[in-house]
């Protein structure tokens, strides 16, 4: 039996009826990402990468834009709670009003 808590599972109770498993492989063996798997279950994380796709469509990122790589990390961050901040978060109606892709 472990002590892993996800943030966000513990914030959402209603998300998941088991206790949750720790997040797998990391994209990248960092710090980061490391931090990201502390906090991050593996429903949650697969949560986030249905979620992610639909941010990147519905804003028209172009991750090969700085600040459209910021806006969707930090989409992840509050998605998955990295901060322990215990909000939900909002999804693609989270974007600040005044944000539009450029074309």
């Amino acid at each position: 039996m472990s002590d892993f808590t996800c943030h966000r599972c513990a914030a959402n109770p209603e998300l998941t009826s088991e206790a949750p498993e720790p997040m797998g492989d990391l994209p990248f063996n960092t710090d980061y990402w490391k931090r990201i798997q502390a906090v991050s279950c593996a429903g949650c994380w697969a949560a986030w990468k249905d979620m992610e796709v639909k941010i990147i469509n519905e804003y028209r990122l172009n991750l090969l834009e700085r600040e459209h790589r910021k806006m969707l990390k930090k989409h992840m961050h509050d998605f998955l709670d990295v901060e322990g901040k215990g909000d939900s978060f909002a999804g693609p109606d989270a974007v600040a009003a005044e944000w539009t892709p450029e074309t």
